[in-house]
């Protein structure tokens, strides 16, 4: 191999292993946060699935909201979806500091525990719950991922022979190598598009020079110029609104039956109130939710934006392609699967890094952390995504902080994963798979026994049922480290 070759095979093997200790965690946590809303209605088993007309639905909400937020200047209104159950309502003054609730099927306000739910992957996939440090973290590991796919493709230039090459009875080291190029060359497609979108849609917090150029530094500035606001001050004249009802059909005329969201009412009770109206946008592949604007006193349209700027959708189509909310369940599952293949493609290459180690007899102190570390970003994750799982059934609903509690059970159970892992090396991967597995077949008992078992929840049990089984299936290869 010449010197170029070396250096790209030294960038792939140790960027690859260094940053998979992150990497995989990504792929894993952002595989389950394509299932956001249906983990989401998992863990909060006390959502009925109960189907809710969407007229019917703006009369709950409106309801409810003149009872508890007839004061508050802003209330929202999400509507009942195939991945949403339940009326959720919202009010209060600021945007992100709303007093939220979930009506069922009665208009009844149901009892919530505190939890984040499935969005606690999307948040740890995108900023790893470290805010803009987290976001500048992973948009730099990207970075890595892409140089790992491009060195990768250049070290096994002989694609076709890579993808059809598998020998699971060769010595321990070329069964795992062979893995690794056999699914990184058929998730090769996915994993360009993946690692690229997310790239880009992180680009703006490592490159801000556009935004600080053009915006002053404001990072709503390009938002804002992309969607148009349609707003007005408040008069102080009380005045009757609308029901919402009749806004909803309003912009279902605009957008057709079924295609709202969500509905946005401002300076509720007031002559200028506003109602807005979101657009879904699972059925497109650009992530832009078209709105209208009514007078909510008297009906009257006072805005729409139904088409958008070509460079804004042209960004924002590298955010649907990166979140699949289009495509419906197949792509979901396409994504879901594929993003748990690249996972186990950089689990297997970790691999094959760790045993190259062994087998020069590398036992020293450096070497235990690697192997630690890889173990803990491969079986410790499953432990700890597992733990964040169990523990929203096992602790009790009315605890205090209960959603800091689930999030510092997924925490616990990755550093003791990686405790474990660097106290016993190599044994550890099994014995952390073998616990992994265990705990996944049980999850469905432990819904069953905790209040789930509704048609959505049993979909998630299965899966876990799925995924238990290949993880034992996956620790007979972990037996005999010198096989």
């Amino acid at each position: 191999m010449n010197a170029l070759g070396k250096a790209w095979l030294g960038l792939h093997a140790w960027g690859g292993m260094l940053f998979s200790w992150l990497l995989v965690p990504i792929f894993v946590a952002g595989s389950l946060a394509v299932f956001e809303p249906e983990i989401g209605h998992w863990m909060r088993p006390e959502i009925d699935v109960a189907p809710i007309a969407p007229s019917l639905a703006a009369d709950l909400a409106e309801r409810r909201l003149h009872e508890v937020g007839e004061a508050a200047p802003l209330w929202r209104v999400r509507l009942p979806t195939p991945r949403e159950a339940g009326v959720g309502v919202s009010w209060g003054a600021q945007p992100r500091q709303l007093t939220e609730e979930v009506l069922a099927a009665d208009g009844r306000p149901v009892p919530l525990r505190a939890t984040h739910g499935g969005h606690f992957f999307t948040d740890f996939h995108a900023e790893l719950m470290l805010g803009k440090s987290g976001r500048w973290i992973v948009g730099v590991i990207g970075i890595v991922m892409l140089a790992a796919i491009v060195s990768g493709i250049f070290i096994h230039h002989r694609i076709l022979r890579d993808f059809f090459t598998f020998r699971p009875r060769a010595n321990r080291r070329r069964a795992w190598l062979d893995a690794h190029n056999l699914i990184g060359v058929a998730t090769l497609p996915f994993l360009l598009l993946i690692t690229y979108s997310g790239v880009m849609i992180l680009a703006d917090t490592f490159m801000p020079a556009a935004t600080q150029a053009l915006y002053d530094g404001k990072p709503g500035g390009p938002r804002a110029d992309a969607v148009k606001a349609f707003s007005r001050k408040a008069s102080g004249e009380p005045a009757a609104m609308l029901p919402l009802r009749e806004h909803l059909a309003a912009a279902e005329r605009i957008f057709g039956p079924g295609k709202v969201t969500s509905l946005t009412v401002r300076l509720a009770g007031d002559r200028h109130a506003l109602v807005q109206a979101h657009r879904t946008v699972d059925d497109r592949l650009g992530a832009v939710a078209d709105h209208v604007t009514f007078d909510a006193v008297t009906g009257a349209l006072l805005g729409q934006q139904l088409s958008w700027n070509p460079m804004t959708y042209a960004y924002r189509a590298q955010v649907g392609l990166h979140v699949a909310h289009f495509g419906g369940p197949v792509v979901r599952w396409v994504y879901f699967v594929s993003g748990l293949l690249g996972a186990a493609m950089m689990a297997a290459g970790t691999l094959v890094f760790l045993r190259k180690r062994r087998q020069r007899h590398d036992t020293g102190a450096v070497s235990r952390v690697l192997e630690g570390c890889g173990c803990a970003s491969v079986a410790g994750i499953l432990l700890a995504c597992l733990a964040y799982l169990g523990s929203n059934r096992l602790l009790p609903a009315g605890l205090p902080s209960r959603d800091a509690w689930e999030v510092a059970a997924f925490f616990a159970a990755w550093v003791l994963a990686l405790g474990h892992a660097l106290w016993r090396g190599f044994p550890a991967w099994r014995g952390q798979l073998l616990l992994a597995g265990w705990l996944a077949l049980l999850l469905p008992v432990l819904d069953l026994t905790t209040g789930g078992g509704d048609a959505w929840r049993l979909a998630l049990d299965a899966t876990a049922v799925v995924c238990g089984g290949l993880l034992l299936a996956a620790t007979r290869f972990f037996r005999k480290e010198s096989s």
